[in-house]
């Protein structure tokens, strides 16, 4: 049987995600999930912080070289996770299917699976990318998140990367109506620590 992928994740130290975190680790070490979780410092506001995701991951992947796991500071392990057929490709995601193409929560990045391949390597320079351009651009009007941008690389469907779709179980966000109604025994919950502490590390 193949091997569950090593979870990785960061948060801003000196922050309230310094004391959110530690529900993260304490799951992983309760159901014995190999982890690596890093401290970071703010880079200036809650969409920059969180912006820097698919950066850390390719740092991981060159660190570690095996497959990873990304799980938001926020997520907790409420089972033991198992091995997916999905974790053969390059990578999986949840992809919100019911959702229009548009919807910023088209596809969620709280947890998701990047394999160490090629196409896994791609996937995240694209959406570092996408990150930047997003960050650059003089007309922008919106807040820049994480999950749009890797929303809108996956829709363009132009990258040299099989990528699944991660089952509904690993990203329950809890008090979602949708995932409350569809989602049963979680392997991770969310607790949507964005809507709670957005401002406040936006006023740090």
């Amino acid at each position: 049987m193949s091997k569950f992928p090593l979870v990785v994740s960061y948060y801003t130290k000196d922050t309230v995600y310094q004391l959110e975190v530690q529900n993260l680790i304490t799951s992983c070490k309760n159901w014995g999930i190999e982890h690596h979780v890093e401290p970071i410092t703010t880079l200036g506001s809650w969409e920059r912080n969180c912006c820097y995701k698919p950066f850390f991951l390719m740092e991981m992947l060159q660190h570690f070289k095996r497959p990873l796991f990304w799980v938001d500071a926020d997520g907790v392990f409420a089972q033991k996770p198992k091995w997916q057929g999905v974790f053969a490709k390059d990578a999986a995601v949840r992809i919100n299917a019911e959702r229009e193409d548009d919807h910023p929560s088209k596809v969620n990045s709280g947890s998701l699976y990047i394999n160490a391949t090629t196409g896994g390597g791609a996937l995240l320079k694209a959406w570092a990318q996408e990150c930047l351009d997003a960050f650059a651009a003089p007309e922008r009007t919106e807040e820049i998140w994480d999950q749009i941008a890797l929303r809108d690389v996956i829709q363009r469907g132009n990258l040299p990367a099989d990528i699944g779709i991660l089952p509904l179980e690993y990203l329950k966000i809890v008090g979602n109506p949708c995932d409350e109604k569809w989602v049963g025994e979680a392997v991770i919950s969310h607790y949507q620590a964005s809507r709670r502490f957005k401002k406040i590390i936006n006023q740090s």
